[in-house]
């Protein structure tokens, strides 16, 4: 699965993507992918009808639903669902919508509470959903049938850490709708991260051209250069799977192989290198071993942290993999942190969306590396301390362009340019797509949502 790097004189050999790997085309034939599913509201409903109910959805994370009469309300264009805790200790989900007049009856995005109460004429609901009070109900003639008057429910399960809802009470169970790419994220054990940052960025563009943009490597040289000092993007291999969701992974902890490589490790090396308390002086002319001796630092290091790495091969403990799970939603996977990125799509116009940020990591115990004699120096302090969840932060895109807000340096560099993509989609000059190779997670995707959107059989 990995592409291997070589040197060649001082300089690494010209590099070449390994094949893509395809584990499940989609079942049609590909059509050109025009500005109109950019951009147009006709198109923009029909997602509202027949691909948003169809799709297991990340909704919010296990931690925030942890304790009896926890909720957290999942918001989706026009629609949304509340998830709660209920008093027997389940996660439920249904609508947030009161079945007298329809008001919302969750108002704010988290909480606690004993029950549900509509703020419009105080109908209540148990914690999951069941109707239980409805007002002078003697005034409805024969009386309001509780059961068949309760909040609407849809399906929900967990993996990862992370609760997944599904509008299609008929749909096939969350695991097999993942498939293959449950099995490659579940070793990282998301669940046992600490989130550390929760983000939103509202975007002037629609949801699915940022979502294209990270679904693609094509442009990585270009907007991010940082990431020739720490990845070898062009080496990436890519894999295609069943139901749209695709994959990449990235040699890391070592260089761009298209580039000569440095006398030196440079910062981002150093970085790492440090946190392990490791002299990167050591590697000086010898870049290249940084890799491998990452994955024996990590190896032998790591459960004297108290981390668990026993399911991790050793490629997995120094590169990265990039998941992105059809229809709407990206995990990033490394042995010691996690990137969870989701796109919404506004609820009225296609030119706007919320582009949603989760990082999570994996937080060392500090007794328990005292004991150990183990000296780990995490870039930030804070690291070695337990973490509140912490607050989310919503705001604009002139934000992060004017440095007010970053999302982390490569995020924000996306950021700067996905208003122009989306206006330049409006442009007459502008007809449709035309992909190279390394843009085949995007076909890939377009092929599914046709598929799923009904546009072929």
């Amino acid at each position: 699965m990995w592409a291997a790097t070589t040197c060649r004189g001082d300089t690494m050999a010209e590099a070449k993507a390994t094949p893509t790997i395809v584990h499940g085309a989609a079942p049609v034939e590909p059509l050109p992918i025009t500005p109109e599913r950019y951009l147009s509201p006709t198109y923009m409903q029909r997602e509202a009808d027949n691909l948003w109910p169809r799709m297991w959805l990340f909704a919010c994370l296990e931690r925030d639903v942890a304790n009896v009469g926890d909720f957290s309300v999942f918001n989706l264009g026009r629609e949304s669902i509340i998830i709660s805790r209920t008093q027997e200790g389940n996660i439920a989900a249904f609508y947030n919508a009161c079945q007298h007049r329809g008001a919302k009856v969750a108002t704010e995005d988290r909480g606690c509470v004993a029950k549900f109460v509509c703020p419009y004429h105080g109908w209540s609901y148990r914690l999951d959903g069941k109707l239980v009070v409805v007002p002078d109900n003697n005034r409805f003639c024969g009386g309001v049938d509780r059961n068949e008057r309760s909040m609407q429910q849809v399906q929900v399960d967990t993996f990862a850490g992370l609760v997944w809802i599904c509008m299609d009470n008929n749909a096939a169970p969350l695991r097999e709708y993942l498939g293959m790419v449950g099995d490659r994220i579940a070793p990282f054990h998301m669940e046992n991260m600490t989130l550390v940052g929760d983000q939103t960025v509202r975007l002037d563009c629609n949801w699915k051209a940022v979502y294209d943009n990270f679904g693609e490597l094509y442009h990585v040289e270009h907007i991010h250069p940082q990431h020739a000092m720490l990845f070898d993007c062009p080496t990436a291999q890519v894999e295609l799977f069943e139901n749209g969701h695709t994959g990449v992974n990235i040699i890391g902890h070592t260089v761009n192989s298209r580039l000569p490589i440095p006398e030196e490790p440079n910062f981002y090396q150093k970085v790492q290198l440090e946190k392990y308390g490791v002299d990167p002086a050591l590697y000086n002319g010898r870049n290249l071993d940084i890799r491998l001796d990452i994955q024996k630092i990590r190896r032998q290091k790591g459960p004297e942290l108290g981390f668990d790495y026993s399911e991790l091969s050793d490629e997995r403990l120094s590169d990265i993999e990039q998941y992105n799970l059809f229809p709407n939603m990206m995990i990033t996977a490394q042995p010691e942190s996690a990137l969870v990125m989701r796109a919404r799509p506004h609820p009225t116009d296609p030119n706007k969306c919320f582009w949603d940020k989760y990082t999570f990591k994996l937080v060392p115990n500090p007794e328990v590396a005292a004991r150990a004699g183990v000296e780990f120096r995490p870039s930030n302090p804070k690291d070695l301390l337990p973490i509140a969840r912490p607050t989310h932060d919503e705001f604009e895109q002139d934000d992060v362009i004017a440095g007010r807000k970053t999302m982390d340096i490569t995020v924000d560099q996306d950021v700067h340019l996905i208003r122009d993509i989306q206006a330049g989609m409006h442009s007459r000059g502008f007809t449709s797509q035309i992909l190279s190779e390394e843009e085949a997670r995007i076909q890939h995707y377009h092929d599914w949502l046709d598929y799923f959107m009904g546009e072929r059989s």
